[in-house]
Order: structure tokens, then sequence, then C-alpha cells
């Protein structure tokens, strides 16, 4: 147990703090989150803006993943940290991903057709695009909630605007 322990802090106290991190409960059980703390046996570990706090027992394993800032090296759907989520805005970044988060157990696909301006601000969302597979008025408003609260990279040199689409899957 204590030799656990002092693994997990000399890899914890090595990670800076901006670092994802997945924990593997032996229930099965996988978060994303951020390890913040361990102390006396325990791991206190961000989930969804939630302190939640486990003893080293519980926990299976722990993984890193980049930090934040390595951003630009991630597919979409690793940046968004959400399975699914895509883009098509030719030339352009990704910089804030969308927020989008289904409460709910409806499934399907949504394509939002957006445009953006030079600065990577989405000035229109239009759901329903051509590949979208449900009608669901709660599906197709959260994507173009999520997709209006999207970011692209600031580019001088393009277009006062450019269209493009973002895809979810939910």
């Amino acid at each position: 147990m204590k030799k656990i322990i002092l693994i997990l802090s000399a890899i914890l106290f090595s990670v800076t703090l901006r670092a994802q991190h997945t924990l593997v409960l032996k229930s099965g059980e996988k978060m994303s989150g951020e390890v913040k703390k361990l102390e006396d046996g325990k791991v206190t570990f961000m989930f969804k803006g939630n302190a939640m706090t486990f003893t080293v027992a519980e926990i299976e394993s722990i993984m890193f993943t980049k930090k934040a800032a390595d951003a630009e090296t991630k597919t979409p759907d690793q940046l968004t940290g959400m399975k699914g989520v895509s883009f098509d805005m030719a030339g352009r970044q990704l910089v804030k991903p969308p927020k989008a988060e289904n409460m709910t157990m409806k499934k399907g696909i949504v394509v939002v057709a957006i445009s953006i301006d030079k600065y990577g601000h989405v000035t229109k969302a239009e759901p329903g695009a051509e590949g979208t597979t449900t009608t669901d008025d709660y599906l197709l408003k959260l994507a173009k909630q999520g997709a209006e609260s999207a970011a692209f990279d600031n580019c001088s040199k393009c277009p006062l605007e450019m269209k493009g689409t973002i895809t979810l899957t939910f």
C-alpha cells in the first residue's frame, strides 16, 4: 500500500497542474478530469467541476494525457473530450470546442452549418445540415447551442465570413 502511494505521489508531482487525467476505478468506471491531490491514501479528483475523493484501494489506474496547451496537436475528438465531435472549416483550427452535454438517453448525429468571422467567432449556426440522423428538437437545439459556443483561431488574412460545419454525435 505504501509503495503504491509513493509511486502515485511521484507521478502526480511530476505532472503539471493543468494535466488531464483518466481515473479508472476497480468497479470499471472511467472518469476524465484532474487529480488535485494525494494525501493519506486518498486521491482528490475534479470531475465535471466537482471534487471527488477516492481511497487508493478503490482505484485501478490513473492515466495521464498531454496538458491543454498541447491541444493543437490533438484531433478534434481529443480536443473536445467528446467522441464524435468534428468540424470542417478549411484552413482554420478549433481553439474552443463546442460545449454540448446531452443529459438524456437520446442518440443521433447533428451536423450544424456554421459561419465564422475572421476572428473565429461563430456568427451563424443552423442545425440539421446534410448528414444529420435525427429530427429530435432537443438534440438539434443542443447542437446549435454547442456550435455557437465554439471558436476558431484568429486569421487576419481570411475572408470576413467563412462557412463550414460542426458535427456532434450524441
